[in-house]
């Protein structure tokens, strides 16, 4: 007889659930979150066992704990369970008796187990992309103090360079000199780790042979093929460059009903650190080659309102996601073909 374990993960505890084939529930009970506590549950039914897991922010522990103990577990993409977020009576155990019953159904939306051991790099990549995030508020917040005081002949590029003697030349209260040297610390605490980061990741990255395929593609260079790299994981997972340029959210979604039709929908679904990589690299594409920006300038003049640039900068990202999933498929350097055809 098969059975079907429903994990209900919290940041403290577990809610678990295994039913057999009538649906009956077997095991129904909340433990803390320790690997050996939820392997002592489920240790019975071993052998015809097939468990879920939805993806929760701390979902790594457990489901590399049961692969390495051969137990068969799949993790459900948190969008498509609205059965359970969407419930009007939500608990944790009827939440794990849900997720029981649609793995005994096959109709859990399953997410992506990104592998074990690139997944620290690939963390570690996103952590740089919210320093580099919190630097350009910090940057930010120092030319508004700048504007507040009347000193407007600062441009963003120039705060980039502010160093503390600079301070008392701007400001005269003492307050708002301490304030502004706080922001200038952390300016420098960042930009130090951001470099650290970018130099670890790259060494690694460096020895891939896909690393090097990213590098040949316009407008990826070193950061944006490092990220690009380890965020697409395997690339056989995707079945097309269809599938993929979903994934990176380049594509966008479609709202038809009837004679109306809108665009835009669903535009969260997907990977947003691929699609921030692709808008980069299309444009600086656009800046430094000019094929891409004469075909950037056509459908520019194509469209009209001020979504315009929006829209043509999208076309250029998606022929740049469609380009690298054919490199990195094929395993071969970039060819001006897979940008635009024959």
């Amino acid at each position: 007889m098969k059975y079907y374990c429903g994990l209900d993960l919290s940041a403290r505890d577990c809610q678990v659930c295994v039913i057999d084939n009538n649906l009956n529930p077997l095991v129904q009970k909340k433990v803390k979150n320790e690997l050996s506590r939820i392997v002592a549950l489920i240790e019975p039914f071993k052998d015809d066992l097939e468990s879920v897991v939805e993806s929760t922010f701390n979902w790594y522990w457990l489901v590399d704990g049961l692969k390495e103990k051969g137990y068969g577990i799949c993790l459900a993409h948190t969008l498509g369970l609205f059965m359970i977020t969407g419930a009007k009576v939500k608990t944790d155990k009827r939440d794990a008796f849900a997720l029981a019953k649609l793995l005994k159904a096959g109709m859990i939306p399953k997410a992506y187990i990104y592998p074990y051991e690139s997944r620290p790099v690939r963390d570690l990549i996103r952590r740089r992309s919210s320093l580099v995030q919190l630097r350009a508020e910090e940057y930010g917040s120092l030319r508004r103090l700048l504007l507040r005081q009347g000193i407007i002949e600062h441009s963003r590029n120039d705060i980039k360079h502010a160093v503390k003697e600079d301070l008392n030349e701007w400001f005269q209260h003492p307050m708002i000199i301490l304030r502004a040297r706080f922001q200038l610390e952390r300016i420098e605490l960042f930009s130090r780790q951001i470099t650290e980061l970018e130099s670890t990741i790259l060494a690694t990255a460096e020895k891939k042979p896909e690393y090097k395929l990213l590098t040949t593609i316009p407008g990826i260079w070193k950061i944006l093929a490092m990220t690009i790299m380890y965020e697409v994981g395997e690339i056989s997972r995707f079945e097309n460059a269809k599938h993929f340029s979903s994934y990176t959210r380049v594509v966008p979604g479609i709202a038809q009903s009837g004679s109306k039709k809108g665009r835009g929908r669903g535009s969260k679904q997907g990977n947003p650190y691929l699609k921030s990589a692709f808008s980069q690299a299309a444009t600086y594409a656009v800046r430094y080659y000019p094929k891409i920006r004469r075909c950037y300038d056509k459908h520019l003049n194509r469209h009209r309102g001020r979504a315009r640039k929006l829209i043509a900068y999208n076309i250029i990202a998606h022929k740049i996601a469609v380009a690298t999933y054919c490199v990195l498929r094929d395993g071969t350097e970039y060819r001006e073909e897979l940008m635009f055809g024959n």
